[in-house]
């Protein structure tokens, strides 16, 4: 466990900033059930700009025209990784088409974890609304109207701050003109996110409390030396937090050690924590490099029954401590064992066997 603590869940907002006077937001939350893939448009006799939008090509390419699919490439020009026609068309440069598959594949070998980042975020909100269906997850429709405007409030103030010439403008503004996009439609997807983001805190708060767990509070140290001081300041009766806040180096530090609670499970921490008696201080545990110290506050009965009982402990829970990482990924190792996830066709449609 290391000192970057970041609510995954937050990060699906990418939440933006407010009182604009483009087009107004609906007056309702969206739905947070998966935006639905329009139906495909029948492309125009002679139109490639409207066969590209589609996804769907031409079945004899004139001049300027986007080639039939699965016919040769012309003279000069790159061949496409594919020419399927499942395999749509993000853009035409010269008149020659640039796939989906090789956006794909341009993205996912460019060395970096961003392609691999984004389906993972994609497969979390899929999971996410699994559960909220399963669970009957309700969320107040006012928290929700407040997270989106908050998150409005925060984007804006993000983006007039990082760049002198945008100090004034409006988040509309910046998504028509910088981002090329649809003002509503974005609008539309941040208040989506908004609510997906309150349902993911609270079906993960909610597995938790279904099972087995424990609270705690930790301490990180880095080295042998800060490994023995804490040991002997522990030892000598110096209350746990107060050391937490003085040599963790995690970042719960700030909350006196304070973390996500653990479920009972086969992780170095979960075992200490339900080998060791609330009240008691468990390890140091030698994880990655680091020394942790566990101390267990207590630990919880799991709950049953619907969200009509679940629920009111899950909203209280949330007002006491929200959901971290360390929570989140307790829940989705979970979710892959409940739910099967699987990424082939994403790792196919960029040309890469799955392993």
């Amino acid at each position: 466990m290391r000192n970057e603590v970041h609510v995954m869940l937050a990060s699906l907002l990418l939440l933006s900033a407010c009182a604009l006077r483009n087009p107004e937001p609906p007056a309702a939350p969206a739905a947070w059930q998966p935006p639905q893939k329009p139906a495909p448009q029948a492309p125009a006799a002679s139109a490639t700009a409207s066969a590209a939008a589609a996804g769907e090509t031409p079945g004899a390419a004139g001049p300027g025209e986007v080639p039939a699919a699965g016919t040769a490439p012309q003279a000069g020009s790159v061949p496409p990784t594919s020419g399927a026609a499942s395999d749509p068309v993000v853009a035409l440069v010269a008149g020659k088409p640039i796939f989906a598959s090789e956006l794909l594949a341009q993205w996912l070998y460019a060395g970096r974890s961003e392609a691999r980042d984004q389906i993972d975020n994609l497969v979390v909100g899929r999971l996410v609304v699994a559960e909220a269906t399963r669970l009957g997850v309700r969320v107040d429709p006012e928290l929700a109207e407040r997270s989106y405007a908050k998150g409005i409030e925060t984007l804006e103030s993000q983006i007039r701050a990082s760049r002198k010439s945008l100090e004034k403008i409006t988040l509309d503004r910046y998504v028509d003109q910088y981002l090329g996009l649809d003002p509503r439609r974005y609008r539309e997807r941040l208040r989506d996110d908004a609510l997906r983001s309150l349902l993911g805190e609270r079906v993960v708060r909610g597995w938790l409390l279904q099972n087995h767990h424990a609270f705690l509070r930790v301490i990180v140290v880095r080295s042998e030396e800060d490994k023995q001081a804490t040991e002997a300041e522990l030892a000598a009766g110096r209350p746990f937090e107060e050391v937490a806040r003085e040599r963790s180096k995690d970042a719960s530090a700030a909350q006196g050690g304070r973390i996500a609670p653990i479920v009972r499970g086969n992780t170095p921490i979960a075992s200490v924590a339900f080998a060791t008696e609330p009240g008691r201080v468990g390890g140091p545990i030698a994880e990655g490099g680091d020394f942790l110290f566990v101390r267990v506050e207590r630990r919880g009965t799991p709950l049953e029954g619907a969200w009509d009982v679940l629920g009111p402990a899950v909203e209280a829970s949330l007002g006491e401590q929200g959901v971290d990482q360390l929570e989140l990924e307790q829940w989705r190792r979970a979710m892959r064992e409940r739910y099967t996830v699987d990424l082939s066709p994403f790792l196919r449609l960029a040309g890469e066997e799955p392993r």
